[in-house]
C-alpha cells in the first residue's frame, strides 16, 4: 500500500504540474517558470512530459488494489503542486534563465 500512496502522490503531482504548462503553451503563451526556454512549444513539451510521468506513475501505483489510498495521495499531490505554483508562477524567472521578457 505504501507504494500505491507514493506513486499516487507522484502521479497527482506531475499531472497537476503539467496542466498549466500544457495549457499555456497550447494557447500560444511561452512564459513559464520552468528552467527551460520560454516558448509555446517548450511549454507544451514540458506539460506533455509531466503527463507521461504522471501516467507511468499511476499505471504502476496499483490503484485498483488500494483505491482510496491511491486517489487520496493523488489529490494530495495535485494540491501540493498547486500550492507550489502559487509562488513560482508569480515570479517570472525563478530559475534565473537568460531570456528576454517583453
Amino acid at each position: 500500500m505504501l507504494l500505491s500512496v507514493v506513486l499516487g502522490f507522484v502521479a497527482g503531482f506531475f499531472a497537476g504540474n503539467g496542466l498549466p504548462y500544457y495549457l499555456q503553451g497550447s494557447t500560444g503563451e511561452g512564459h513559464n517558470p520552468s528552467p527551460f526556454r520560454d516558448s509555446p512549444a517548450v511549454s507544451v513539451l514540458t506539460g506533455w512530459g509531466a503527463f507521461m510521468i504522471a501516467g507511468a506513475a499511476w499505471w504502476q501505483a496499483d490503484a485498483a488494489a488500494h483505491p482510496a489510498a491511491a486517489w487520496l495521495a493523488a489529490a494530495a499531490g495535485v494540491l501540493a503542486v498547486g500550492l507550489i505554483h502559487t509562488r513560482t508562477w508569480r515570479d517570472p524567472n525563478p530559475w534565473g534563465k537568460r531570456t528576454r521578457h517583453p
